[in-house]
């Protein structure tokens, strides 16, 4: 199989020499365009020669967008959690099919893209943060063509994506946290709060906690599992990735409420008899299954109009955790590992407003090692 490089204007294309059609007998060929150098499309070409001479080669689909996403829903339904899953049906169904699906996704323009986000941006029906993760999801979709050999290329990379301003969070001070949790003790799930504000653990993380994961000994709570939304309800499932499976240092005052609630629930427990199914969950429910995250939120909204401190979500006790851990110095990377972020950058990304104070630690503790040479060199120097 041959095939030769050409250019045309500023770009370079390939042509291969496919042979001749079985059926109609005519020439065939395939040209790719769009490279910026004739190394690049030469390299290409090579490699798409052996594709085709190993059979793994595969045309570009003639799908429509709409069509394409549809698939790409069915791929990414059986890698994603559910919420997330529903997050990109929603946005392909509302949004992207009625405005491009009909177009052919081989034909799809970059100019085409900028205008539907310009659009979507003008009409103010959706935000810029909202728009960005079509951006993503649109992208994300012709990568994996890419990958597969379906799309030439991903028109996505070249649209200057709608910008997103940094979304301010929310949490509460030491102050806020004591009031709190001094109100919020009188409520039968009060650990649960509890457990948000001093461990970092997502909403789902805390309800799918169990006490086969506490090690009292070694001060330790295994994070392996979490109460996940799927069709029909909500089940208890492994996590969503590596970094998410974790071990948090226990402080002593979070060993001393487990302890005090495991015994309450082992009160309990006594007291219904074998109308107690116990699950092993460190929240549970009068009859000891998992508390729904629906009503776990219920419950924290409840406790937050009683206390009169500032409101936030129980999302927000996750950022709450993190505060306070770098009011305190503590490394961003025991921060990390603590909330389970899958890289540093993620932690760092989300949290540098905080850092400022630890860069003010820094420079006071270079003071203090210096304070003392600095004194004495200028009692030298006033003898």
């Amino acid at each position: 199989m041959r095939g030769h490089v050409v250019k045309r204007g500023s770009k370079y294309s390939y042509i291969i020499d496919l042979g001749r059609d079985p059926v109609t007998k005519k020439r065939k060929q395939k040209r790719v365009s769009g490279f910026t150098s004739e190394k690049k499309a030469r390299k290409s070409m090579i490699d798409m020669i052996a594709e085709i001479n190993k059979g793994g080669y595969v045309e570009p689909t003639n799908k429509n967008l709409g069509e394409y996403l549809d698939e790409w829903l069915k791929h990414k339904e059986k890698r994603v959690a559910y919420g997330t899953y529903l997050h990109y049906e929603g946005f392909v169904r509302n949004h992207i099919k009625p405005a491009i699906g009909n177009v052919k996704t081989h034909e799809l323009k970059p100019m085409q893209l900028q205008l539907f986000y310009d659009g979507l941006l003008d009409a103010g029906v959706l935000s810029a943060r909202s728009i960005h993760h079509i951006h993503r999801i649109i992208s994300n979709a012709l990568n994996l063509g890419v990958r597969m050999g379906e799309v030439q290329r991903n028109i996505a990379s070249a649209v200057d994506p709608v910008t997103v301003k940094k979304k301010e969070l929310n949490y509460w001070d030491v102050e806020d946290v004591n009031k709190y949790v001094e109100v919020a003790r009188s409520h039968k799930h009060f650990i649960a709060f509890y457990l948000a504000i001093f461990t970092g653990m997502r909403q789902g993380e805390v309800l799918g906690l169990k006490w086969d994961a506490l090690d009292f000994d070694n001060k330790t709570i295994h994070v392996h599992r979490a109460i996940k939304r799927k069709e029909g309800g909500h089940v208890l499932d492994d996590l969503k990735n590596d970094p998410s499976y974790r071990s948090i240092s226990m402080s002593e005052s979070l060993m001393f409420e487990l302890k005090k609630h495991k015994t309450r629930q082992k009160e309990e427990k006594l007291k219904l008899g074998e109308d107690y199914d116990d699950q092993g969950f460190v929240v549970a429910t009068a009859v000891g299954s998992f508390v729904l995250p629906t009503n776990i939120g219920r419950a924290f909204r409840i406790m937050l109009k009683k206390t009169k401190v500032k409101q936030i979500r129980f999302h927000d006790m996750r950022h709450t955790h993190a505060s306070l851990l770098f009011s305190q110095n503590i490394h961003p990377k025991i921060v990390q590992e603590r909330l389970g972020h899958s890289s540093i950058q993620i932690t760092l990304d989300t949290y540098s407003h905080m850092l400022p104070n630890m860069q003010e630690a820094a420079a006071a503790k270079l003071d203090e090692m210096f304070a003392d040479k600095n004194i004495e060199n200028e009692n030298k120097n006033a003898l």
